[in-house]
């Protein structure tokens, strides 16, 4: 009996993943054509005479750049929806969001529109983007753009200095930037920016409901829950 329940139980297992497997969206991308199988009407819709410059799958979502536009594949509503103008560079995907960017700016789709966000313009380029399940963060050398889902838009947080030296990380309510001279962080419950002076940031970690910055001396910790800093010693 022993034996049959752990060979039931591995089928099971099998049968489940199988089935995940085949229930995400699927590309099949040429030079020209782009062909995605979508799980929920068992067909494929393709794209003709469309020169792919990159792509991207996750689950629900798939989207797809060329030099001229962008195209975002939502399962859940079959339709593929359209970003014109704007030349890709690279993208991330979550569940329910893809974040895409090029020099002078940076787009979010949100599948709960669903649309696309196109953020505001850049004074520098785009160097690199992160995405979580609730918000988007592009940055450049002095600037932090934050996608708020609950707002719908895009936060700008811009600092006095451009940086070479700048990094960032974010959860899914709260994000965190910094520079050699501040930290910002940004509160999705308060829907703001929130900057502090701290210089020599060595590492920064986002949890549920606090960001914890890390300098050589001190540990800065923000609560999201009482909107305040709080240092100690290392």
């Amino acid at each position: 009996m022993r034996r049959i329940s752990v060979l039931a139980l591995a089928v099971a297992l099998f049968l489940s993943l199988a089935v995940s497997a085949f229930g995400e969206v699927q590309l099949f991308v040429t030079k020209n054509t782009v062909k995605l199988y979508d799980p929920g009407l068992g067909e494929h819709s393709v794209l003709n005479d469309f020169s792919v410059a990159g792509w991207k799958t996750h689950n629900d979502l798939a989207v797809v750049w060329s030099d001229r536009e962008v195209l975002a594949y939502d399962v859940k509503i079959h339709q593929w929806i359209p970003l014109d103008g704007f030349s890709a560079t690279s993208a991330l995907l979550t569940d329910g969001f893809a974040v895409v960017w090029q020099p002078g700016g940076v787009a979010v789709f949100d599948s709960s529109k669903p649309g696309w966000v196109v953020g505001p313009p850049t004074q520098n380029a785009i160097r690199t983007a992160l995405l979580s399940r609730k918000m988007a963060l592009a940055m450049t050398s002095n600037e932090f753009m934050v996608y708020d889902s609950v707002l719908g838009n895009w936060q700008t947080a811009a600092m006095d200095n451009a940086e070479a030296v700048f990094d960032g990380t974010l959860g899914d309510n709260l994000a965190v930037c910094w520079d050699s001279q501040e930290v910002c962080v940004y509160d999705m419950t308060m829907h703001r920016w929130d900057v502090r002076p701290i210089q020599g940031v060595q590492a920064a970690v986002v949890l549920d409901r606090e960001v914890r910055v890390v300098t050589a001396y001190k540990i800065h910790t923000y609560d999201a829950m009482k909107h305040r800093w709080f240092e100690r010693d290392r």
